[in-house]
């Protein structure tokens, strides 16, 4: 199953017209194989055949409830027992309880999809609140008594003033930045009813609240108030008689404030390098090395100056503004201090600074053991596992130390002993025998490195184990091919026609007849059986394990089961996945390279044939070809034909579907081998364990198998973990307690790019393993015309057809100044224009047989 989203286009050629029909839809070809890889568990961890029979002679029924103690517990904890009767219904059949929670909650217990127990009853309880306050009673409002009928004589009306004196209305004042205060003045009067002035209050800009002023007599004042806002200030006073009667007044006055001034220092940071760090001197008299440092201020930075030790300051390259800032600086070997400073706008200066050392000395290390020319021995499964110690110095810090063996360019990190590196030891593998050499680099802080090797003489000792008993990781890959670009190959054919000249050609493919068309078959375009033959025969050539691989053949639990791909082993732990990943890579590998064969047998098979030399036969062959006639319609230039054949490009995926288990194993009855192989799924992987290993090692067994494919790396070494534990369900969707099932992850896709920038690419269901490219000729053929460049006449012959050319230009201009003069007629006679008509027949006379003509005519 295949997703990629590029919907059909139509886009038209640059410069041109026609449009072309891109189909951006694959149609994959997928073939499908397996995997097997022979997990080398010791011998001892399998059943022995004796006991496998026994434990199937007495365990025709379980005996006992199957029920686990922990549901045990929960159902005696929720007060709910199962009929003895079926529990004893339960162990005959073998079957077993399932516990689990409802949605609202209750535990239920199931067997055989039966609901033996009820649901628990559930009550719902609810709180009625009883409100005991009570509204208290309502009295209805007494009529007012009817007004006096001789009412007093209205008082005389109460009329009062305010004014502000100062400041002046419109004033300017100027204050510092903190604000400037004012004082507010006036005075008030009473103008008739008589009464007092109970207060004066000042509203000091709009919205905000009034102020009471300090009220003398007529006069009023408001003291040292502060202003803190520039601009228009609206001042209003407010007098209040006492009788409630108001009088405003208001004025604008307009606030200057001077500007505060910058004390804040500018903000200077080193970002690097960090401080205390070592670089290496490299041998050379300085190093070069690159100050980076970030500077900001309220109110700008001025610039950023850089100078080392004592030395004089020069200024830093800003970067982005001054925001971000660098220097290369020239540093001799030893301690110095860079020093940094920064000037804001308004003078005001802020510095930071570091150290750094020049390292020119190379750390110092050696290996103290093994020894020079020591032997060592290992298994040959395991090979040699070679423990290596030593020692390294280095007067400001050791950063690493690292192994590898023959001048390899891998390594292993070693561990510190000590946490100044001066004892470290470390560990590596060699399964070849023979003079090998082990080498320590040892890396310090400034980046120096030093390295040092001695040589070890290994000796492979063989392991002789009986591989009567397996367990196989089946793994299940197709190989789907995708169509890519599509463009013109090889010249194959050119010919050229002389000017005139004619020819027929005669084209033939690669398809013309069955035989041919078989030949150039490819597994990239074609899907039959004769081709899957050829090309598995190409696999089996790849093998190294000629012996398991074709016994893998037999490995089958149904007559639709992949072919066999590839064989590997892979000696495995609870905790090391790196034996079935390099399996794998090694059968990635396997695989592509022979598609890569096949694919280069099949295209050169695919021969294309031009004949220009054309013969017509007869035969009674099946074959047929294309027949065209050209010709070159130039009088003076060669036309050159090439042929070009077109190429397809296609993408082959090689990804990891599946997994199973295999049990394979042989008894002996009566002196005859009689092999036997099981195949399960990861749902039955339990079961079949039981059936294989021994009890004390189940769990070890199953941690392996579950850690292999919980730990798969594709092709780009990202990592997978292809297996998932899922929950069982009940018939309303809730999840089971405490059951659960392995599988291979659901849905599971990944995605192989084109092009690392684009958003989409191939997917394909599982984890890629392999992706090539590969490029097949096809049965396409694009023609290029190309008009060639000498001339074909001599100069005689190249005027006459001037000449010619030239004659025709001139009758053509004949031809065109009657049709002008007669178009000119027609207008004279539309116009009636008697005059024209006359100078017209002077310029064209009517010729002499014409006038006769029309003469008898009339």
């Amino acid at each position: 199953m295949t997703d990629r989203t590029q919907e059909p286009m139509i886009k038209l050629q640059p410069g041109g017209t026609a449009p072309i029909l891109s189909y951006n839809v694959p149609e994959p070809t997928t073939y499908s194989g397996r995997n097997f890889i022979d997990m080398q568990f010791p011998a001892s961890y399998y059943v022995s055949s004796a006991n496998q029979v026994a434990s199937i002679q007495a365990s025709p029924a379980l005996s006992g409830p199957v029920i686990s103690r922990s549901a045990e517990r929960l159902l005696a904890d929720a007060g709910i027992q199962i009929p003895s009767e079926h529990l004893e219904q339960m162990s005959a059949e073998g079957k077993k309880v399932h516990v689990y929670r409802n949605v609202a909650g209750g535990l239920k217990y199931a067997y055989h999809a039966a609901k033996l127990g009820e649901e628990p009853a559930f009550a719902a309880v609810s709180a009625r609140v009883i409100e005991d306050n009570e509204t208290p009673p309502f009295d209805p409002m007494r009529p007012r008594d009817n007004e006096d009928p001789d009412p007093i004589p209205d008082p005389e009306p109460t009329s009062i003033g305010i004014h502000i004196s100062s400041p002046a209305a419109n004033a300017s004042m100027t204050g510092p930045h903190t604000g400037a205060k004012l004082d507010v003045t006036g005075s008030v009067q009473i103008y008739s009813g008589g009464g007092t002035i109970t207060k004066v209050q000042v509203q000091v800009g709009a919205g905000k609240g009034y102020l009471n002023a300090a009220l003398s007599g007529g006069t009023w004042a408001l003291y040292n108030h502060l202003v803190t806002t520039p601009g228009p200030i609206a001042i209003t006073a407010r007098a209040t008689h006492s009788d409630g009667t108001t009088a405003d007044h208001t004025i604008t006055v307009h606030i200057s404030l001077l500007a505060e001034p910058d004390t804040t220092l500018p903000v200077l940071k080193i970002t690097a390098p960090v401080a205390g760090s070592v670089f290496s001197a490299k041998g050379k008299p300085t190093t070069s090395i690159t100050v980076e440092g970030t500077a900001s201020d309220n109110k700008g930075v001025q610039k950023v100056e850089l100078a080392l030790d004592a030395g004089a300051y020069t200024q830093a390259d800003p970067v982005s503004g001054w925001s971000s800032w660098k220097k290369t600086l020239a540093v001799s070997p030893g301690l110095h201090a860079i020093h940094a400073r920064c000037t804001d706008m308004s003078g005001n200066v802020s510095s930071a600074s570091i150290s750094v050392h020049i390292d020119a000395t190379p750390p110092q290390v050696t290996i103290t053991s093994p020894v020079n020319s020591a032997h060592v021995s290992g298994s040959y499964n395991q090979g040699a596992l070679i423990e290596v110690n030593g020692t390294a110095m280095d007067a400001h810090g050791i950063e690493k130390v690292e192994l590898s063996v023959d001048h390899r360019p891998i390594f292993v990190e070693a561990t510190a002993l000590s946490p100044d590196w001066k004892e470290w030891t470390g560990s590596v593998v060699i399964t070849e025998p023979g003079l090998h050499f082990i080498t320590a680099r040892c890396t310090d802080v400034a980046k120096n490195v030093v390295e040092t090797t001695i040589a070890v003489q290994v000796q492979i000792i063989p392991e002789i184990t009986s591989r009567l008993k397996r367990l196989i990781l089946v793994e299940s890959y197709r190989l789907s091919s995708f169509t890519g670009n599509y463009g013109a190959g090889m010249t194959f054919k050119t010919f050229s026609l002389l000017p005139g000249e004619k020819t027929k050609i005669s084209i033939k493919t690669y398809k013309q007849n069955e035989e041919t068309a078989k030949s150039a078959s490819c597994i990239l375009d074609s899907v039959s059986d004769e081709i899957a033959d050829t090309f598995e025969t190409m696999l089996g050539n790849e093998q190294s394990d000629k012996r398991n691989y074709d016994e893998s053949f037999e490995y089958k639990v149904a007559a639709e089961a992949g072919a066999s791909w590839g064989w590997g082993q892979a000696s495995v732990e609870a905790s090391v996945s790196g034996g079935t990943n390099a399996s794998r890579e090694e059968f990635a590998k396997n695989i592509s390279n022979a598609t890569q064969k096949h694919v280069a047998t099949a295209s050169s098979r695919r021969n294309m044939e031009v004949k220009s030399d054309y013969e017509v036969k007869s035969t009674e062959s099946e074959e047929v070809s294309t027949v065209r006639e050209i010709e070159n319609i130039n009088m003076s230039r060669t036309l050159n034909f090439v042929f070009r054949q077109m190429n397809q490009e296609y993408i082959s995926i090689l990804h990891l579907v599946d997994v199973r288990i295999g049990y394979f194993t042989i008894d002996i009855v009566n002196g005859v081998e009689e092999p036997k192989y099981k195949e399960v799924t990861l749902p039955q992987l339990d079961s079949l364990l039981k059936e294989a290993i021994v009890p004390e090692r189940i769990k070890d067994v199953r941690n392996s198998i579950l850690h292999q494919l919980a730990n798969i790396f594709d092709y780009q070494d990202r990592h997978h973990c292809f297996v998932e534990e899922e929950a069982f369900q009940d018939a309303d969707g809730t999840l089971v307690p405490f059951s659960s099932y392995l599988r291979i992850k659901k849905n599971y896709y990944s995605e192989y790019k084109l092009d690392p920038d684009a958003e989409s690419g191939i997917k394909v269901p599982g984890i890629i393993m392999a992706a090539n490219r590969h490029v097949l000729r096809t049965d396409g053929i694009i023609v290029e015309a190309v008009l060639g460049q000498g001339e074909a006449l001599d100069d005689y012959s190249k005027k006459l057809q001037e000449e010619t050319i030239r004659e025709k230009d001139l009758r053509n201009d004949l031809l065109y100044e009657e049709i002008r003069m007669k178009r000119q007629a027609n207008e004279i006679l539309k116009s009636k224009d008697e005059q024209a008509a006359h100078v017209y027949s002077l310029l064209q006379p009517v010729p002499k047989a014409e006038e006769e003509e029309e003469d008898s005519n009339n």
